[in-house]
C-alpha cells in the first residue's frame, strides 16, 4: 500500500508515460503478493553506554585466583551444590571475597532424587547471590528461605551485611568466635505461653489433647547457631504455660534468624505442631504474639506463642555483672581488640597509631554501658529494661515519709541532673552517685567520640593507600608464599577492626542521645521534675483524699 501511494502521487516517477499508464502500473504494483523487503533501519548508539547494558554470561569456575585475574563483572559462575559446600568449608574467606565482585549461582545436587533441600544459609553466609531451592518440599530449609526474604516484603532481594560488601574486610563464613568490628548482642527470649495449639495432622496415637513443648533455635554463622528447649506441658493445648527464659549471644545479628518450633511430646516420636521463623533484624522487642504456621507454611488460625523479646549489648568479656561493680574495676577485665602485625614496616607504623585510639574508643563505650547497667540494677529492674523503665520504677521508691519525693530531676540541661531534696538513705545515695557516673560517662562519649571517630577514619584512609602495593612491599621485605597471604589477611583484619570501631562509636553516641531522651520523658511522666510538678502531684493526691473523706462523711446516715 505504501508503494502504490508513492507511485500515484509522483507524476515525475514515470517519465514519458500518460496518467493511465501510471495508474495501471500502480495497480500492478499494489497487487503483487510479496513486496520487496525494505533495508533494515540502523540506529547509532554510544558504544560506552551500550556496554553497560548486558546480560549475565555463564562461565565455568576454575579456582578463585583465576576468577580474580580473568573473570569479567558480568560473568556468572554456576556452582554444583557439592562444589559450593566444599568451597564454603575449605576456603570460606576466599569464597566471600569472590562474591564481593562476581555473581554466584548454586543449584541443588541431582542426587537429591527426593527433592530435598540444602541449607541455603550455608551459602548465603559466603555471599552467594542466587541459591536454588526445591519449593515443592517443605521443611526447615524452606522455612529459612521463606523467612529470609520476608524481611523486605518478599521482593526477592536482601542486602548483605556491610562486612561482606566492603572492598577490604575480614570475614570468614565458618567463624566460631566474635566477628571483628561487630559488637555482639545478647538476645533474651522468654517463652510465656501458647494459645490454641492444634493436634498434629494425621496423628492418631493419642487422644485429642497434646503435650506441647517449644524449641527456640538460632540459625546463622557457626558461632551463633544454638537451640534451647522448654519443658513439656502435659495434656494442655488450649493455654499451656511454659514461663521459661533463654539467652543467646549473637555475634553477627544481620545474618541471624530465630525459629520457634512447637512439638508434641510422644513416646513413639515427637510430632510437629507449628513453627515460625523470622530474621533477628525484624524481631521487635517487648511482649509479642508469634503466629504459628503449618509444615507447608500455611497459617494456623488462632494459634500463637506468647513471648517476651529483648536485645541488649554484651558486657565486656561476657562475664556476669556483679552488684556494686564499679566502672574502674570493670575496666581491668575488659577485652581490647588487637590489631595484627603484617611484617611490613611502613604499613605497621600506620596501624600502630590506631592502637591507643581503639583502646580509648573501647573504654568510652564500655564505661557508658557499664554505668547504665549498674544504674539499672540499683533501680531494681531486669537486665533488659531501658532507662525509661528504670526511672519509672525509681519514682515509686523515692517518696518520703510526708509524701514528698526525695529525688527530683532538673531538666534545664541536655543531661538531666538528679538532685536530693533532703536527707537520703544509703540506697538512694548510691542511686544518685551511680546516675552521676552514668551522666559523666555519657558526656564523655558525646564530647570525645567525634574526634576519635575522625582520627580512626583518617588512619583507615592512610592505610588504604597501601592496599594495591601490598605485594610489592612484601617482596621488598622478603616475604614469600604463605607469609604474603598472612600479611594480606592481617591487613583485611585491621581494616575491618578500624571500620567496625568507628561505627560502634557512632552507635554509642546515638545510644547516649536515646538514653537521655528516655530519662527526660520518664521524669515528666513520673512527675519527678524540679519545677514543682512532683509537689503538685502530692498536693493533688492529698486534696483528692481530703475531698473523698468529706464526701464519705456527708453520705453517712445521721
Amino acid at each position: 500500500m505504501c508503494q502504490r501511494m508513492k507511485v500515484v502521487n509522483s507524476s515525475s516517477a514515470a517519465p514519458g508515460g500518460t496518467e493511465t499508464d501510471v495508474v495501471q502500473r500502480s495497480v500492478l504494483a499494489g497487487t503483487q503478493p510479496h513486496p520487496p523487503h525494505l533495508p533494515p533501519q540502523r540506529f547509532q548508539l554510544l558504544r560506552e553506554l551500550s556496554d553497560l547494558v548486558t546480560l549475565c554470561q555463564s562461565i565455568s569456575f576454575i579456582d578463585f585466583p583465576t576468577s580474580s585475574k580473568s573473570q569479567k563483572p558480568w560473568e556468572l559462575c554456576s556452582f554444583h551444590e557439592s562444589l559450593a559446600v566444599r568451597l564454603a568449608g575449605d576456603s570460606p574467606g576466599d569464597f566471600v571475597n569472590h562474591n564481593k565482585r562476581f555473581l554466584s549461582r548454586v543449584y541443588p545436587s541431582p542426587a537429591r532424587i527426593d527433592s530435598s533441600n540444602m541449607n541455603p544459609q550455608d551459602l548465603w553466609k559466603c555471599g552467594c547471590q542466587i541459591v536454588s531451592m526445591n519449593f515443592q518440599t517443605a521443611g526447615l530449609m524452606m522455612d529459612l528461605n521463606t523467612a529470609w526474604f520476608r524481611q523486605n516484603g518478599n521482593c526477592g532481594f536482601v542486602l548483605r551485611p556491610a562486612i561482606m560488601r566492603q572492598e577490604v574486610s575480614y570475614f570468614s563464613a565458618d567463624t566460631r568466635d566474635t566477628v571483628p568490628g561487630v559488637s555482639p548482642q545478647l538476645l533474651h527470649v522468654k517463652v510465656i505461653s501458647g494459645q490454641n495449639l492444634p493436634k498434629p495432622k494425621g496423628s492418631g496415637a493419642k487422644g485429642d489433647v497434646v503435650d506441647p513443648y517449644v524449641y527456640v533455635e538460632i540459625h546463622g554463622i557457626p558461632a551463633d547457631c544454638a537451640e534451647r528447649r522448654t519443658r513439656t506441658v502435659t495434656q494442655n493445648g488450649d493455654n499451656p504455660i511454659f514461663d521459661e527464659s533463654f539467652e543467646f549471644q549473637i555475634n553477627l545479628p544481620e545474618l541471624a534468624m530465630v525459629r520457634f518450633v512447637v512439638l508434641d511430646d510422644d513416646f513413639i516420636g515427637d510430632e510437629f505442631i507449628g513453627q515460625y521463623t523470622i530474621p533477628l533484624e525484624c524481631l521487635q522487642p517487648g511482649y509479642r504474639h508469634v503466629p504459628l504456621q503449618s509444615l507447608t507454611g500455611e497459617e494456623l488460625l488462632h494459634s500463637h506463642l506468647f513471648v517476651h523479646v529483648a536485645l541488649t549489648n554484651r558486657r565486656g568479656g561476657g562475664k556476669p555483672h556483679k552488684r556494686g561493680l564499679s566502672v574502674r574495676k570493670a575496666r581491668r577485665g575488659r577485652d581490647y581488640t588487637a590489631l595484627r602485625v603484617l611484617g611490613l614496616r611502613a604499613v605497621d607504623d600506620v596501624f600502630k597509631m590506631a592502637s591507643p585510639l581503639l583502646r580509648e574508643a573501647t573504654d568510652l563505650r564500655g564505661n557508658m554501658q557499664n554505668s547504665v547497667s549498674v544504674f539499672r540494677e540499683l533501680c531494681g529492674v531486669s537486665a533488659v529494661a531501658n532507662l525509661m523503665q528504670c526511672v519509672l520504677a525509681l519514682s515509686s521508691r523515692v517518696t518520703g515519709p510526708e509524701g514528698a519525693p526525695l529525688l527530683l530531676f532538673d531538666l534545664q540541661d541536655d543531661y538531666p541532673t538528679l538532685e536530693a531534696q533532703g536527707p537520703l538513705p544509703d540506697v538512694l545515695r548510691r542511686v544518685v552517685s551511680t546516675y552521676e557516673a552514668m551522666v559523666n560517662s555519657s558526656k564523655a562519649v558525646m564530647e570525645l567520640s567525634d574526634g576519635i571517630h575522625d582520627k580512626i577514619l583518617n588512619i583507615q584512609s592512610t592505610a588504604m593507600e597501601f592496599h594495591e602495593k601490598l605485594q610489592i612491599l612484601a617482596a621488598k621485605e622478603g616475604l614469600k608464599g604463605s607469609k604474603v597471604c598472612r600479611a594480606v589477611e592481617s591487613f583485611s583484619w585491621n581494616m575491618t577492626i578500624l571500620k567496625g570501631q568507628a561505627d560502634l562509636l557512632k552507635h554509642a553516641k546515638a545510644e547516649v542521645q536515646e538514653n537521655m531522651k528516655q530519662v527526660h520523658d520518664s521524669a515528666l511522666t513520673g512527675n519527678l521534675t524540679k519545677d514543682g510538678v512532683g509537689l503538685k502531684r502530692v498536693r493533688s493526691q492529698t486534696r483528692q483524699n481530703h475531698d473523698d473523706n468529706n464526701t464519705s462523711a456527708r453520705s453517712r446516715p445521721v
